[in-house]
């Protein structure tokens, strides 16, 4: 259970959907990137606002190794129907404590329903479909079984990564993303869409929403330049573009992560698009270069 719940975790979902951009089909990926980030960032969002207890903030007799253990136990004061919610002394408790374990909703949930379903509107194949419906399912089961969420968690997890992909779907369809030959402001309409959140960059991560916004900034100019790119039949070609690109990411976030912002989110939000952006351009110019990529025109 504790690998299952691993497979939602960002050192799982980053390599993925970096892996799909730059290693099988550009515009797909950059689909993909988009679904996922959006529905963290959603996810975030609502965490932070609702503030509801996970099982381990409630239940001293329940374990968890990622967890510190309750200094009140609240399990008599649970709700015990179903559709019930939490009583205002559990969040009264559990939202001024010094533990800050947002459960609702529940983000491995809501990450691998944009993961496979998004993989899966872009892809269109069958077996994808099948394998991500059993880890979705396997997802919801085992946070469930290592009691760091509710059902209704889960269940709220499972809604929100199903609404981003139907908000993505529509505008994908809409604006020809996939399709067109041109591109223009209509069909580069997912690219521009996360600069709409800049202004509540201060109820987002904003390391999440830059690194979007350098990798959405780098593709509008890959876009304006040709159709789309177009990756080497070979391989190790593309093996070695798309683990290029993740480790100078991963190298770069981790360098970002060392920078002192003295609490300014905004100039972490430029520092993480310049980075992000810095690094997508110089790897794709560089793979260019040697032939690992090239324009289609």
């Amino acid at each position: 259970m504790e690998f299952v719940s691993a497979l939602g975790s960002v050192h799982f979902i980053v390599p993925v959907v970096l892996g799909v951009t730059f290693g099988l089909h550009f515009k797909k990926g950059i689909v993909l990137i988009n679904i996922v980030a959006w529905t963290a960032m959603l996810t975030f969002f609502a965490k932070q606002q609702i503030d509801y207890p996970r099982p381990i903030d409630v239940d001293i007799t329940l374990q968890s190794d990622d967890y510190n253990k309750p200094e009140t136990n609240l399990k008599d004061k649970l709700p015990t129907e179903t559709l019930s919610t939490f009583s205002e002394e559990i969040l009264n408790i559990t939202r001024t404590d010094a533990q800050k374990n947002y459960g609702f909703p529940s983000g491995h949930t809501s990450i691998q329903v944009a993961l496979w379903l998004g993989m899966f509107f872009v892809f269109r194949k069958r077996w994808i479909l099948v394998l991500g419906s059993f880890i979705i399912l396997l997802t919801v089961l085992s946070r469930l079984y290592l009691a760091h969420h509710f059902l209704g968690d889960v269940l709220g997890g499972l809604a929100l990564g199903i609404f981003v992909l139907a908000m993505f779907v529509f505008l994908v369809q809409k604006s020809r993303f996939l399709t067109a030959s041109i591109a223009d402001f209509k069909t580069l309409s997912i690219i521009w869409l996360p600069l709409l959140a800049m202004p509540f960059v201060s109820f987002l991560p904003g390391a999440l929403l830059g690194g979007l916004l350098g990798i959405n900034l780098a593709t509008f100019f890959i876009l304006l330049q040709g159709n789309t790119l177009i990756f080497s039949t070979n391989t190790l070609h593309r093996v070695l573009t798309a683990f290029t690109i993740l480790g100078l990411l991963f190298m770069g976030f981790y360098l970002s992560n060392k920078l002192s912002f003295n609490g300014n989110i905004f100039l972490e939000l430029f520092t993480t698009m310049s980075i992000s952006f810095v690094i997508i351009r110089g790897s794709v110019l560089l793979a260019k270069r040697l032939n690992f990529i090239r324009y289609k025109l």
